[in-house]
């Protein structure tokens, strides 16, 4: 898909651009007033979608009359029902005709296209006809598709960026405060689940862990997080749910038998539950540690404590780091090397590789203890 984005989608958007300019070469913007129609596009993975969250929360308080409509991946849906926006979403690759004919008679007054650099998102946004069509000034091939162009700071926190494209349409003093984003109501676990966190909640608090990543460079030694299992269920008194989709089922099963299954207080629910179920098992967590992931924005915003471990990726972009969130980051040369989805070649992927566990067990131990003492009430 990256390379029909930045081939094909490259020579669409030269040439969507070129003709628009001619036809309309100041590029006139309508003003914008109260919408009636908004369409937010949002390719990329589930850790983007949950960063939007705040934005799509003040369209919808800045334009309660307005109908948004988000474009998105068919992955992201069920991000968008566990912030209340499910029957705005329309997935493009579960169906691109379906969302082509969405684009023709949506009559759309402003587009919003929150992709950062790729090239497609910025044609969907163009053959919406908004009149308004908002997007980041970091690529130029896609510019002339837009009538509003805003600054992206490469080194700012993501979810301030999102928030910045409603500018143009008049809204300021906007939060991209991700804590408490999703409440979770009417949320049930499966009954096998139920059945698994009972036994461990009697012994007191649970700590929640994602072990694997959708990225090789991303990826913490499985090996340390037994290491980290067998520590924080012997020293904190906490027992711990190794949680993740069907393809992590296998390592955390690994990881379950690696430790032993301390006196029966280590459990898998990876591959075993849905995400609101995977985001109800988190809230109700004490703490949670994982690589930088999906997952881990989704604790943020459901206000679990977090534990963070980052490697190619930008700490200041994608991160947490306050009285509820550590970060665990080994300071290299060439770290930070991941963007737009893109990392720099790496064998030895030593921002990963040089994380102890003991680093990431301090940060885990000082956040429970300041639980413990009421700093952080959970």
């Amino acid at each position: 898909m990256k390379i029909l984005d930045a081939t094909l989608g490259c020579w669409l958007c030269w040439i969507l651009g070129y003709l628009h300019y001619l036809r309309n070469p100041e590029n006139t913007a309508a003003p914008v007033n109260m919408p009636k129609r908004i369409l937010v596009i949002r390719p990329g993975g589930m850790g983007d979608m949950i960063l939007l969250i705040p934005m799509l929360r003040h369209i919808a308080q800045s334009f309660p009359s307005a109908r948004m409509d988000i474009i998105c991946e068919e992955r992201n849906i069920d991000v968008l029902r566990l912030a209340g926006f499910r029957e705005n979403a329309f997935a493009y690759d579960a169906g691109m005709l379906r969302v082509l004919r969405l684009l023709r008679s949506g009559q759309y007054d402003i587009a919003l296209d929150t992709e950062q650099f790729h090239n497609f998102s910025a044609i969907i946004a163009f053959l919406s006809r908004a009149p308004v069509r908002i997007g980041f000034k970091i690529n130029p091939q896609r510019n002339l598709l837009y009538t509003h162009l805003v600054n992206y700071d490469l080194a700012g926190y993501e979810g301030a960026q999102f928030s910045r494209l409603l500018e143009p349409a008049g809204c300021t003093a906007i939060s991209s405060k991700l804590e408490g984003s999703i409440s979770i109501t009417g949320t049930d676990i499966p009954m096998q689940a139920q059945e698994k966190l009972a036994g461990l909640t009697k012994t007191g608090r649970f700590i929640t862990i994602y072990s694997g990543s959708t990225s090789i460079y991303k990826q913490w030694d499985s090996g340390k997080f037994t290491s980290l299992i067998r520590a924080l269920t012997s020293g904190s008194g906490c027992s711990v749910v190794l949680v993740g989709g069907h393809n992590d089922a296998e390592q955390a099963n690994e990881i379950l038998k690696a430790t032993g299954n301390i006196n029966d207080r280590i459990i898998s629910l990876a591959g075993q539950l849905t995400l609101p179920e995977t985001a109800e098992v988190i809230r109700r967590s004490s703490l949670f540690v994982s690589g930088d992931s999906g997952l881990a924005h989704l604790a943020t915003a459901v206000g679990t404590s977090t534990v963070v471990i980052f490697g190619p990726t930008d700490p200041e972009k994608w991160g947490h780091r306050d009285s509820q969130h550590r970060i665990a980051r080994k300071s290299l040369a060439c770290s930070p090397c991941f963007i737009f989805g893109y990392h720099k070649l790496c064998r030895s992927i030593d921002c990963m590789a040089g994380i102890s566990m003991e680093e990431v067990l301090a940060m885990c131990n000082d956040l429970l203890q300041s639980q413990a003492k009421g700093t952080i009430i959970k």
